[in-house]
């Protein structure tokens, strides 16, 4: 195994060595798996139960954005590994074997043997693989999928040969299932091929690898056709300005990538890979060198930055690195092999186990590697559910975890409980009101990244400043946490007012005349009923009836927020929890539960929901014409309009269900089997049940050709 004659065993030898230091790392780590770790691992035991009951439907619709390959395959090495955590790891190892492979096979297919080892060392041993391996992600497994993509695509050369164009569109298909991004990655490449496309057979087997990829990838993709680039440009744009990320073509934002790129590559190959730039130039290496640049450049103008969007590219970057070895004779081989081999052991065990200890770049104020050692600490998510557990008992229970720390969050103990049985429902912190809430699982100190702390803070001060408030959820624990932090669990639990009933009804109905005010305007008729019992002194009512002759209703705490005009309007609420003290002393109404929002009647008419949509930012371009049983929309928009005829019907699991027929896009009418594929997107009402701290329900709705009418209200008058 000399590089004079490279063979597989250097990638094995690789990865071997890899995993055996993953796996000593493995043993030693406690810590909680971190926000988008615990929610994939969350995903993969799902997968798992769904899987068990032979639900696919399930399995297809269960993320909007992430597709299910990997934590199914997760799944799958749970039933032979007793750990979900360790068929995770296991899953993360297959990743890594496999983009190590397919760098050498890329390296020995687009130049030679000595090459590939080379790239493969350089891939496996790069300081962020060293750590991304570590962490159930998707990015190694799409890097692995990318590598593997590109070895076909150039073993096809240019799609010449059937059967290599056959197995690219196979790949092809399998990356997008791993990640919604792979074609980035992938595309220039395949683009460059389209030189050759004037060749009949070349446009043939092309046609066929893309109709491959398309069957293999659609049955996820199929669902989510028009509104997956909605959720891509929010994720590169808006969720990045949340962040407080830099604005985009800022020198922030642009030397982002090239600053972090030696921490991301690692020293010596960053070295290689400036002169192996240079060589696969004069070599017309075209579909290695697009395959790094082009997907490089696009996220140096997307705001949203993370070292983990430009990991897939460094299966290719490896292997123009490993070019510059390629032009060596075997002595300067064997000391540029040494060179790397001591770079790539100091790479993996300042990453793993922080030997030698970080420092920092020169000139570029960025750690030669991302130190994480194994953590030895208890973040105490166990013994917070066994509290929950043996406070909670059988009741279904809402726990809100208000700290967003990456070991300490609602990600990680939503994932635990899961793993231990638990049927906790469970939300982050709240905007308002605690409504719903029964258990508060908070910490002092740190409370996560500044775009998220505000909240978390805010309730936090609230405890502090409000005596009464900290009565209804009194401490039932503390834990002393690894950063010095205390964290502390609270319970509801609603000390009883001598405050007679009839007083707290009365100042029930007031309150709740002042809070209307930021969900309504123009209220006409207005009319409150409280109805309760001696219960009124544990703040237990029995329902709350608000009626008005009209209003206009939505989020008026928004500048930009759409509003309804409703007529005959009518809500009850049964089995409210509220704080007699808070309401009775402060005036302020408070609702912490509800069994159940019922929107009992009301009116809209037909001007009113035009003008209504056209408030509303998806559907400015949007207009309703409504007829006996159905409203006909019809939505102007960027590439195909759609149109479609609606109809309102109940559901168990949402307030209501749209149900559309003659759905089109363009003058295209869709197949019935297609259409739930169309509405889904526009359907908001799965998101409204999901965002619902109680159920709401809407009576039955019927649409006439001037007014939908909820639960019969104005039919008389129509009569």
């Amino acid at each position: 195994m000399t590089l004079s004659k490279p063979s597989l065993a250097w990638p094995l030898v690789v990865f071997t060595l890899l995993v055996i230091a993953g796996a000593a790392w493995v043993a030693l780590d406690r810590r909680p798996p971190e926000w988008d770790h615990a929610n994939h691992l969350e995903r993969a035991l799902l997968c798992g139960r769904d899987l068990r009951t032979g639900d696919v439907q399930a399995i297809i619709e269960r993320s909007s954005f992430y597709p299910a390959f990997v934590p199914c395959a997760a799944a799958l090495f749970s039933l032979l590994i007793p750990s979900h955590e360790l068929a995770a790891q296991f899953v993360m190892w297959l990743a890594l074997g496999f983009g190590i492979l397919a760098t050498y096979l890329l390296g020995r297919r687009v130049a030679s043997p000595a090459v590939g080892a080379v790239a493969a060392v350089l891939f496996g041993t790069a300081p962020f693989v060293a750590y991304i391996v570590l962490r159930f992600q998707l990015d190694l497994p799409l890097a692995a999928m990318v590598a593997l993509t590109l070895w076909a695509l150039a073993s096809s050369a240019s799609f010449t040969r059937r059967g290599w164009s056959l197995a690219t569109g196979v790949l092809f298909g399998l990356g997008m299932l791993t990640k919604p991004p792979f074609a980035v990655y992938v595309m220039p490449a395949v683009l460059l091929a389209l030189r050759r496309i004037r060749h009949p057979g070349v446009a043939i087997n092309m046609a066929i690898a893309t109709v491959i990829a398309i069957v293999v990838s659609l049955p996820w993709y199929g669902p989510r056709a028009l509104g997956l680039l909605a959720q891509v440009t929010a994720r590169s744009g808006k969720q990045a300005a949340e962040a407080g990320q830099p604005d985009t073509l800022t020198a922030a934002s642009l030397f982002f990538y090239p600053r972090w790129f030696v921490t991301q590559f690692g020293v010596v190959a960053i070295v290689l890979f400036l002169v192996g730039l240079v060589m696969a130039a004069r070599r017309r290496q075209g579909l290695i060198l697009v395959s790094v640049i082009a997907p490089f450049a696009l996220f140096l103008v997307i705001q949203n930055k993370n070292l983990r969007y430009t990991l897939p590219i460094l299966p290719a970057a490896a292997v123009i690195a490993a070019l510059a070895v390629d032009a060596l004779r075997e002595r300067g081989r064997v000391a540029i092999a040494a060179i790397v081999g001591i770079g790539a052991v100091a790479q993996v065990a300042g990453t793993m186990f922080a030997v030698p200890s970080v420092g920092q770049l020169p000139g570029l104020a960025v750690p030669w590697v991302i130190q994480s050692p194994p953590m030895l600490d208890d973040w105490k998510q166990r013994p917070i559910l066994e509290l929950l557990e043996r406070t909670a008992g059988s009741a279904p229970a809402t726990v809100s975890v208000v700290p967003n720390v990456d070991y300490f969050s609602v990600s990680n103990f939503r994932y635990y409980a899961l793993r231990d049985g638990l049927s906790f429902r469970w939300m982050r912190a709240w905007d308002a009101a605690p409504l719903g809430v029964d258990y508060i699982v908070m910490k002092s100190g740190a409370q996560g990244p500044s775009w998220t702390a505000e909240k978390p803070r805010r309730i936090g001060e609230r405890f502090e400043t409000d005596a009464r408030f900290a009565q209804i959820f009194p401490a039932i624990g503390e834990f002393r946490l690894p950063d010095g932090s205390v964290a502390t669990v609270r319970a509801r639990r609603i000390p009883p007012s001598a405050t007679p009933p009839e007083r707290i009804a009365a100042a029930v109905a007031a309150a709740v005349r002042r809070e209307i005010r930021a969900f309504a305007r123009d209220v006409d008729g207005l009319d409150i009923v409280v109805d309760g019992d001696a219960d009124l002194a544990r703040g237990r009512l029995k329902q709350l009836t608000i009626t008005a002759r009209s209003a206009l209703v939505g989020e008026l705490k928004r500048a930009d927020a759409a509003l309804l005009r409703v007529h005959d309007l009518r809500i009850t609420a049964t089995h409210l929890l509220v704080d007699p003290a808070t309401v009775v002393e402060r005036g302020r109404f408070e609702l912490l539960d509800a069994d159940r929002i019922t929107v009992e009647q009301g009116r809209i008419d037909a001007a009113d929901l035009q003008a209504f949509l056209s408030g509303l930012r998806r559907f400015r371009r949007a207009t309703v014409v409504l007829e006996n049983g159905t409203a006909v929309i019809r939505l102007q928009q960027a590439g195909p309009d759609v149109s479609a005829r609606l109809r309102f019907m109940p559901a168990d699991d949402r307030p209501f269900m749209l149900v559309a027929d003659e759905v089109a896009l363009g003058r295209l009418v869709l197949p019935s089997a297609l259409v739930n594929w169309v509405v889904r997107n526009y359907d908001p009402t799965p998101r409204m049940a999901a965002r619902l701290p109680v159920p709401v329900r809407v009576r039955p709705i019927a649409i006439g050709p001037d007014a939908v009418r909820i639960g019969g209200a104005g039919e008389a008058g129509r009569r």
